[in-house]
């Protein structure tokens, strides 16, 4: 793999972490928000965070807003990276001046003698100091960790809520027989946050302005904070690899 290539490729994952990072924050952000009157009916500290949400025997309450604001605003600081990195190695992908791959091939003719033969195989940017490699790696092994944990988080608090809302569910619909197994093991998480939609009472003081689909938009932003982290794992290998180009 030349630098060339690999800056192309990098353009293109860096790009897609920007889009992705503002997907996740957005979509966080708009369940947290319309959420956050209804559930934060907590006494003497905040819980409107629609993660982490717990079951009480007379309400339904939020999380603590701190996982909220860590999934909305945390995929700010590697957006800001990527933009500068996406467009750092698309000029040079566009504009720098270009140097030519050769790879040069041995071989024998008929008589025995050794010949080279110098294949050109395209252009490459001009090489980028061992350093830089070295430094980008090392920022993007960082991001693929805190990509990790951003997507665990808000993982975690997805099920963790979904979980906590089918004992509410249970008691708000008053069922119980063979329906109390589908309530807790058979219906999906979005399943879950549908009936929540359509039947979590407001509390005194909020009111919900229409609906949301909240599994479907928190669903969203787990799989793009996933990729995320995948774009940032594949990114680091690039690096790494650029890192050991030897010119």
């Amino acid at each position: 793999m030349d630098q060339g290539s690999a800056e192309k490729k990098l353009t293109a994952f860096y790009s897609l972490i920007v889009a992705l990072g503002a997907t996740t924050s957005i979509t966080s952000g708009i369940a947290w928000g319309h959420w956050k009157q209804t559930l934060d009916q907590c006494i003497g500290r905040n819980c409107s965070c629609i993660l982490y949400g717990m079951h009480t025997p007379t309400v339904f309450l939020g999380g603590k807003d701190a996982a909220c604001i860590w999934v909305t605003y945390g995929p700010l600081l590697y957006m800001i990276l990527s933009i500068a990195m996406a467009c750092f190695h698309g000029f040079r992908v566009l504009f720098s001046s270009k140097k030519v791959v050769t790879r040069t091939v041995t071989a024998k003719n008929e008589i025995g003698e050794t010949i080279e033969l110098h294949a050109v195989q395209g252009e490459s940017t001009n090489p980028l100091p061992r350093a830089f490699w070295i430094t980008m790696a090392t920022i993007t092994s960082i991001f693929t960790l805190y990509g990790l944990i951003h997507f665990s988080i808000l993982t975690d608090g997805f099920f963790s809520t979904c979980k906590q809302y089918r004992l509410a569910l249970h008691k708000q619909l008053g069922f119980g027989g063979t329906i109390t197994p589908v309530i807790h093991e058979r219906l999906a998480c979005t399943a879950i946050y549908d009936f929540m939609d359509y039947i979590q009472p407001d509390s005194g003081n909020a009111y919900r302005e229409g609906f949301i689909n909240t599994g479907i938009d928190l669903t969203l932003s787990i799989s793009a904070s996933c990729f995320v982290w995948v774009l940032f794992l594949v990114s680091s290998i690039f690096n790494v690899k650029c890192s050991q180009i030897r010119y």
